[in-house]
């Protein structure tokens, strides 16, 4: 009942005041009867008194009809009046609906065009990274380029300074050959000899040239295959460190496999007394997931060698090899479980 009063608190009020005022009506009509009136009716009663009877019962009968078409006319109207309310609730029902929709409408839209400006701010952030990434790039090339160019004047300003050199030494021995003809013209003997013993000297210079040239081109040779040589040596260095690593690494490795077959075979095998000991060789990938396995070289007996083979079975995965040159070609473990 309190949960009607709550939601048609209006229809309600109606109701109360329609029979306020069917009350007041039959009040009313009540008092509307005068004493003279009433006295007649005495008399009447009276006199006839089966028609005056008769009277009165048809007048309440009318009046009980009207009290009753009142009546139903008022339950209509209350009826109607509930109706109304009961639309004005499912209109602002349905309003209401509306209006969470358009809010949860409004809301996806509001999400919608947030992400939407996340992802531009994100788009531009990375957008940024890259032309920062490009304009150090950039930066480096065109210190790479000045680098390279000055290393170019260098050289060339070394090379003009050697062709001013080899100038100004042709220049030189020009102006020496000129004063040797001019003394060679005034003095025709000693010219002679002297030229002889010039162009001896000169020859001499030339093979002596040559010579040098000669042992600067087996020196720079010589330059380049010591090179050559101390980089071939470097690589065999290097290649034997890396050998040696894997080495220590491999043997690091197998020492690791062996402690962690020993655990496992203990905790698998009831008869710790068993005696032998065996070779395994195991294949596995990057991440230690056992690809194959042999038992090789097993020393103990058939219940023994059973043992490492079903502690094996029980080893699906290893620690990861250190390196993948050791998972490609396998490694050995000296299996001794005393």
């Amino acid at each position: 009942m309190f949960e009607l009063l709550r939601r048609h608190p209006v229809s309600l009020l109606l109701v109360l005041l329609l029979h306020g005022v069917l009350f007041a009506a039959l009040l009313l009509n009540v008092s509307l009867v005068s004493p003279s009136a009433t006295r007649a009716a005495v008399e009447i009663s009276t006199q006839e008194e089966i028609e005056v009877i008769d009277a009165v019962a048809v007048d309440a009968e009318t009046f009980d009809r009207v009290a009753h078409e009142r009546e139903v006319a008022e339950q209509e109207q209350i009826a109607e009046a509930l109706r109304a309310e009961e639309e004005r609730r499912r209109a602002e029902e349905q309003a209401r609906r509306e209006e969470e929709r358009r809010q949860a409408e409004e809301q996806r839209r509001r999400e919608e065009e947030e992400r939407a400006r996340q992802e531009a701010l994100e788009a531009a952030e990375q957008a940024r990274r890259e032309a920062e990434e490009e304009r150090r790039r950039a930066q480096e090339e065109a210190a790479a380029e000045r680098e390279r160019i000055r290393q170019e004047r260098e050289a060339a300003e070394q090379a003009r300074r050697d062709a001013e050199e080899a100038r100004e030494r042709e220049e030189a021995e020009r102006r020496e050959r000129e004063a040797a003809e001019r003394q060679a013209r005034e003095e025709a003997e000693r010219r002679e000899r002297e030229e002889a013993e010039r162009r001896a000297q000169e020859e001499a210079e030339r093979r002596a040239e040559q010579e040098r040239e000669l042992e600067e081109q087996r020196r720079r040779e010589a330059m380049e295959r010591e090179r050559e040589r101390m980089a071939e040596a470097q690589a065999r260095r290097e290649a034997a460190e890396r050998q040696a690593q894997l080495d220590e690494e491999r043997s690091e490795y197998a020492a690791q496999l062996e402690r962690l077959l020993r655990d496992r075979w203990r905790r698998d095998t009831a008869d710790r007394t068993q005696e032998g000991g065996a070779t395994v060789f195991v294949r596995t990938t990057e991440d230690g997931r056992v690809v194959s396995y042999e038992v090789r070289n097993c020393s103990g007996d058939e219940r023994f060698c059973r043992s490492v083979e079903q502690t094996m079975e029980r080893l699906p995965r290893l620690p990861r090899p250190p390196d993948a040159e050791i998972a490609r070609s396998g490694i050995l473990i000296n299996f001794r479980p005393n």
